[in-house]
């Protein structure tokens, strides 16, 4: 992954709406109300880093299972506030909306009308395409597209990847690049699991009402950092691989110049510390930072003893160390 390319496709899982709600003594539905300005900052984030596509995940197939209030609140505001309402500005930025979910006869009409109208409004727009996941689930997905395929009576041997995906809910859906859910929780609760094979994921503790595109920009830039492999060896592992191990060094030969060392990278103990600009070391979170100048400090001063230590017969143990400093 070339440095600074923005993932293609952004997934979101939406979590939190509930636990926001509690921790200021409201109903769970406040918390939903809240809710719409985090949407509205994904859009903009999404936009912001030209990602292509933006999936969220707005009403699961086992959300049926909550309380019968919170469920009609929750379908009705989606559609009504959320949707029906920034249908226009989505429009008038380029966005298009894809509904990615299953039909089922406990939507309302009016609700379902007002989605599908959205839909057309936007139908030609293209500057990102916003798939919402409304009453969606991933194992769902893929049972439809199994029962597609029989259905057709598509021969075993012609089954592959690229057929099976035309045969689920949104097959022009791309594989999501980045997966990110909010409210500190640590799984994909069967969202997109077709998808999200190769996804790089970021958990945040944020809950989903107070997510802003600070959030998302944050998110992108640890994806920008990470080495995608996609099951091969990436350039770093493939160094390593090469390099001979300490048992199997060869000697060099006897009239070979010795190795160059980089001052920034000084050996510590029995392991390497990586070669680290200034610059990069000041960009680190202050914890790491800290360790890791102590630690550099640490293996100079040792470095430091040991070589007065040979010149001069000294001693050199700590505490004169700590006495003279």
């Amino acid at each position: 992954m070339t440095p600074g390319v923005p993932p293609r496709h952004v997934a979101c899982i939406m979590d939190g709406n509930g636990r926001w709600a509690q921790h200021r003594g409201l109903e769970r539905t406040h918390g939903h109300m809240a809710a719409r300005a985090a949407l509205e900052a994904a859009v903009d984030g999404a936009l912001e880093h030209e990602v292509e596509w933006l999936t969220l995940f707005a009403f699961s197939t086992e959300n049926w299972s909550r309380p019968e209030e919170e469920v009609s609140f929750l379908v009705r505001f989606l559609a009504q506030h959320v949707i029906g309402r920034g249908a226009r500005s989505m429009h008038e930025r380029g966005v298009r909306l894809r509904l990615l979910g299953r039909t089922d006869p406990r939507v309302p009409a009016e609700v379902l009308d007002r989605l599908r109208e959205a839909e057309e409004l936007t139908r030609d727009n293209s500057t990102l395409q916003l798939s919402l996941a409304f009453n969606y689930g991933g194992r769902q997905d893929l049972c439809e597209a199994a029962r597609s395929l029989l259905l057709q009576e598509v021969p075993a041997a012609e089954i592959t990847d690229e057929n099976l995906a035309r045969h689920m809910l949104l097959p022009e859906l791309p594989d999501v690049d980045l997966l990110l859910r909010t409210g500190g929780e640590h799984r994909l609760s069967n969202f997109l699991l077709w998808h999200c094979a190769y996804a790089e994921l970021v958990f945040l503790d944020v809950l989903w009402p107070d997510f802003r595109t600070v959030h998302l920009r944050h998110a992108v830039e640890l994806y920008q950092q990470r080495q995608r492999r996609f099951g091969t060896v990436g350039r770093t592992d493939a160094a390593d691989a090469a390099a001979p191990t300490v048992a199997g060094t060869a000697a060099a030969p006897p009239d070979a110049a010795p190795p160059a060392v980089e001052a920034t990278a000084p050996a510590i103990g029995t392991g390497l510390v990586p070669s680290l600009a200034p610059s990069a070391l000041l960009s680190l979170p202050t914890s790491i930072a800290s360790h890791l100048g102590a630690t550099l400090w640490d293996g100079l001063r040792e470095t430091a003893r040991s070589t007065l230590h040979r010149l001069t017969g000294e001693p050199t143990g700590p505490g004169r160390d700590n006495q003279s400093s």
